[in-house]
């Protein structure tokens, strides 16, 4: 039998064993209790010393990268409540993102800057690490000037869910939502507050807020960007990507962040940094010619969701006929496995964990939970009834997106540019009673890995039950154009977007 634990530390006890088998469903044979007693004990020692060890984390480089100015922003200085932390830290003398100013959603870590993660369930996590694609920004010449609020542990495709700030504003109408849960960076770019910036998206969070607050957001090929020091949901459906104004901005953007960090488990197929393409070179390069030849197919299922409003599918028509001139599998990986998650239950990954995350939010109690609010306790609660209930259904979720990532591919053959509306409505009044099938175009690819950006192509006004006064009615409200492409070709998309842009001034 193994030598006993030291008094002092915390060691299995015969409670313990019975407790393990009861939640296994298993019952330990007669006489073999002492067997599994000092097994479990093996454990508590692996474990100790495992937890004994410093952790083991990227460097950061704060001598040629000093953080300045750490504060959290007064509301006089946060109109939208779109700031989560504000600070500076400047960049290299030269390179892709010299003199742009760039801020992150504030799932993504950036030492010695404060991190919210939408809520005030617990209030005191600070970074250690910066996120691969932040020391790329930094490398690539950007201006570092804070962090974008997001929703209440990035979750929820609104902006009213976060804590800390109250509701986001959207940069078009006071009162009505930026979409989520990037929802900071979609009022902040949006707004002109900064230049561009990197979002996340697990089921349409970067092109969403991007849609409804008239700036482009791209979902890039999963596995394209890294997700390294990315605060994670679910890791088969996580993505982060850029935000800007411009579609030469976003290609900017993309080509200083994607690329294989060696760390990133989960970017099989992605190029090495110095054979990442030159998506600003190829925008350039294409203003000399035309679209001439470019295949673009209307996804009739884009167009046909019950929820899909009439100015929204006018607006997108009218922009695809200038282009021409010129939802069950989500659910189930997204909660069956972003509420493991959130407990601590990383596992399958070789990635980098951030583990001092997880030491402030676990354990869980009541007060965090009720600061997390319902779109956090209704996941969990939805998790842990469908792994009871639904062991196999995770597993056979996954596979089938495999099938509907072959099912795009197909189409692929004979288009090169698939086109819907990004977002079926307009903004949305903050907490409305209802939005639906917000999600119902961004969420499939996620799954299938695909590239996605929308672009913004004209305004609508609100939607009829958002109108309570005459003035309601001259509020215009942005509308996107969502455009997906063949898995690694960002640089159709960017095109086709730059083409748009300079042909068109969406905002008139």
């Amino acid at each position: 039998m193994p030598h006993a634990l030291a008094d002092s530390v915390p060691s299995a006890t015969p409670k313990d064993v019975l407790a393990a088998a009861a939640r296994l469903g298993f019952t330990v044979p007669e006489g073999h209790e002492e067997d599994y007693l000092a097994l479990l004990q093996g454990t508590d020692r692996a474990a100790q010393a495992i937890l004994a060890q410093p952790d083991y984390l990227p460097e950061v480089d704060l001598k040629r990268f000093p953080r300045r100015d750490v504060h959290l922003p007064s509301p006089d200085d946060n109109p939208l409540r779109a700031w989560a932390w504000k600070a500076t830290i400047e960049g290299a003398r030269t390179g892709l993102l010299k003199g742009r100013t760039v801020t992150v959603k504030d799932t993504v870590c950036v030492a010695g800057v404060g991190q919210l993660f939408g809520t005030d369930a617990f209030t005191d996590f600070t970074p250690s690490i910066d996120a691969t694609v932040v020391t790329r920004m930094l490398e690539a010449g950007a201006t570092f000037v804070g962090k974008a609020a997001c929703e209440n542990f990035s979750h929820g495709a609104g902006s009213f869910s976060s804590s800390p700030y109250g509701p986001k504003e959207n940069p078009y109408a006071e009162g009505f939502s930026t979409g989520g849960s990037s929802s900071g960076c979609g009022a902040l770019i949006g707004g002109g507050l900064v230049d561009m910036g990197i979002g996340g998206d697990q089921g349409g969070s970067i092109r969403i807020p991007a849609s409804l607050c008239g700036c482009l957001g791209l979902k890039p090929t999963f596995g394209l960007v890294p997700y390294t020091g990315v605060l994670s949901s679910e890791p088969g459906v996580d993505h982060v990507g850029p935000m800007a104004r411009t579609a030469l901005d976003t290609a900017l953007l993309l080509e200083a962040t994607a690329g294989y960090d060696e760390l990133d488990d989960r970017q099989l197929g992605a190029p090495r940094p110095a054979d990442v393409p030159k998506y600003s070179q190829v925008v350039l390069d294409s203003r000399a010619a035309t679209l001439q030849g470019l295949r673009i197919g209307l996804l009739v299922e884009g167009f046909s969701h019950k929820a899909l409003d009439p100015n929204v599918d006018a607006c997108v028509r009218a922009a695809v006929d200038e282009l021409v001139e010129l939802d069950a599998m989500t659910h189930v990986i997204n909660k069956f496995a972003s509420s493991q998650t959130r407990q601590g239950r990383q596992v399958g990954r070789r990635g980098v964990y951030i583990n001092e995350y997880f030491d402030k939010v676990l354990p869980w109690t009541q007060e965090k939970y009720d600061k997390a609010k319902y779109y956090v306790t209704g996941t969990s609660m939805s998790a842990e009834y469908g792994w009871a209930n639904y062991p196999l259904a995770y597993g056979r979720a996954m596979n089938l997106t495999r099938k509907l990532k072959d099912d795009y591919d197909a189409i692929f053959a004979d288009v090169d540019v698939l086109v819907m509306p990004t977002v079926n409505q307009p903004a949305r009044r903050h907490a409305p009673p209802e939005a639906a099938g917000i999600t119902s175009n961004t969420a499939a690819f996620n799954l299938t890995g695909h590239p996605a950006l929308t672009i913004p192509v004209g305004f609508t006004p609100p939607s009829p039950t958002d109108i309570r006064s005459a003035a309601d009615a001259d509020i215009k409200l942005p509308c996107g154009l969502m455009l997906v492409g063949k898995m690694w070709d960002e640089a159709t998309l960017l095109k086709v977007a730059d083409q748009y842009e300079r042909a068109h001034d969406w905002k008139a």
